[in-house]
């Protein structure tokens, strides 16, 4: 009776192994040529326009790469990041000399005078040096006033000329702040202004820790330094986005009325802008903005505010949001109805653009195979499998074709799970089976 056994599990992972179909090019509606450009293990390409129009998941899963011989290439979707950048922007600052010694009243017979009515008014007052006094002229530190910087300043640059005795343009510093000219903190321990081979290689910046400083305060090292500082600026960082351009599509109206309209989107990716188009320049609306995945779904609140039409166009500006892939919208108009005239604005959202990359697996063209209802969704790979550089590639729109057609876009009709019938009766006849067994193995054992 075992020997029944072993084939009824072999014939189950026959059947099991039988659900696994491979996609073909016919499980889907349409196709495009992709032609490589350069050699690469891997290409790359904006996804085409045709794709988000046919196909049928949020999630981009029924596309698939073929190659020449229709096997399946695995391929990612990448999308394209906005491009930031980090700039420094130099303000001018006050520069205020002191001179050598860390308390001059007491050797120059001089003091610091600060008068703050709104600002600082800095002005150094002289007075007969006491006797045995040196007054070596010329300043030794420098105070710059940072103040009129709102953004957090990270450095400073120094118009720096000084040369020693030895012949050398090299100046070891220190840097201290203070918001009030009395404490000072160190912020900068040492560092070193150097100039080389004339101002072939100079160092003239120097980064400070980011923060909103009043006063800083610039401190030689060597005693020698006298009148070094010509100039000083402020310099803060400034952070410049560049968006990526978004593809723009209209949403199909669903209801009319022209103070709470629905809308349908059934492009298959997440918007991350929106704008409205009014029935013509110069109005104002107070809206609400809302969308859900589906009829079971509770609305959800994206915008509440006013919108305005440009002075010659209807539109609205762009307004971002959190990237959904909601399809269904609803935009309802609390105020300012009246200048519609009946008819309804209409809602265009914004997509940021996806690149599709695949690997170089058997022989090129290869074909971009969309839309299915039929394929199971897709085992897409992550972008970093790609390399930092694919090598690019280009659809061949003008050779978009029909593949599966309309047949692949309408959902199988629901079969009799026979397989999975057939699995089960199996598991159940190899569980009797070992219960058979079992019963005639304890029969032996009485009989004994």
């Amino acid at each position: 009776m075992r020997l029944w056994i072993l084939p009824c599990f072999i014939a189950a992972l026959g059947y099991g192994s039988a659900t696994l179909a491979v996609p073909l090019p016919d499980d889907f509606a349409e196709g495009i040529p992709i032609t490589p450009v350069g050699e690469g293990r891997a290409y790359q390409l904006s996804l085409p326009e045709p794709v988000y129009q046919v196909s049928t998941r949020a999630d981009l899963g029924d596309v698939r790469v073929f190659n020449r011989d229709g096997g399946v290439v695995q391929h990612a979707f990448c999308e394209i990041e906005d491009q930031t950048e980090q700039n420094t922007v130099a303000h001018p600052a006050a520069l205020y000399g002191l001179p050598p010694g860390r308390r001059p009243a007491e050797h120059l017979g001089g003091q610091l005078a600060i008068d703050t009515a709104d600002g600082l008014s800095m002005r150094w007052q002289r007075s007969e040096p006491e006797e045995g006094a040196s007054a070596e002229a010329g300043a030794f530190e420098y105070i710059v006033d940072a103040r009129g910087v709102e953004q957090p300043v990270a450095g400073i640059r120094l118009d720096w000329r000084w040369r020693s005795p030895e012949g050398r343009q090299e100046l070891p510093i220190r840097i201290a702040a203070s918001d009030d000219l009395d404490q000072w903190r160190t912020v900068v321990t040492r560092t070193t202004l150097l100039r080389l081979d004339g101002e072939a290689l100079e160092t003239a910046a120097v980064a400070l820790p980011e923060h909103h400083y009043r006063f800083l305060r610039l401190i030689p090292e060597d005693e020698r330094a006298r009148d070094w500082l010509r100039n000083a600026q402020v310099l803060t960082t400034r952070t410049e986005v560049e968006s990526v351009p978004l593809i723009w599509a209209e949403t199909e109206r669903s209801a009319a009325d022209a103070l709470d309209s629905r809308f349908r989107s059934s492009r298959p990716a997440p918007a991350r802008q929106w704008r409205l188009t009014l029935p013509g320049p110069n109005r104002v609306l107070e809206v609400r903005l809302s969308s859900r995945a589906d009829e079971t779904a509770a609305w959800r609140q994206r915008f509440q505010g006013p919108v305005t039409s440009g002075p010659e166009t209807g539109a609205t500006e762009a307004q971002d949001m959190a990237s959904t892939s909601d399809g269904l919208w609803r935009l309802e108009v609390l105020s300012g109805g009246e200048a519609l005239s009946g008819e309804p604005p209409s809602l265009q959202l914004g997509y940021p653009p996806i690149r599709l990359g695949f690997l170089a697996q058997g022989e090129g063209p290869f074909l971009l195979a969309y839309g299915s209802r039929r394929s199971a969704p897709a085992q897409v790979l992550d972008c970093a499998v790609l390399g930092d550089e694919p090598a690019a590639a280009r659809a061949e729109l003008k050779q978009r074709r029909e593949l599966g057609g309309n047949a692949a876009l309408q959902a199988p009709p629901k079969q009799t799970p026979i397989r999975r019938m057939i699995l089960w009766g199996i598991l159940i006849l190899g569980a009797a089976l070992v219960v058979a067994m079992a019963v005639g193995l304890l029969r032996k054992l009485d009989n004994r």
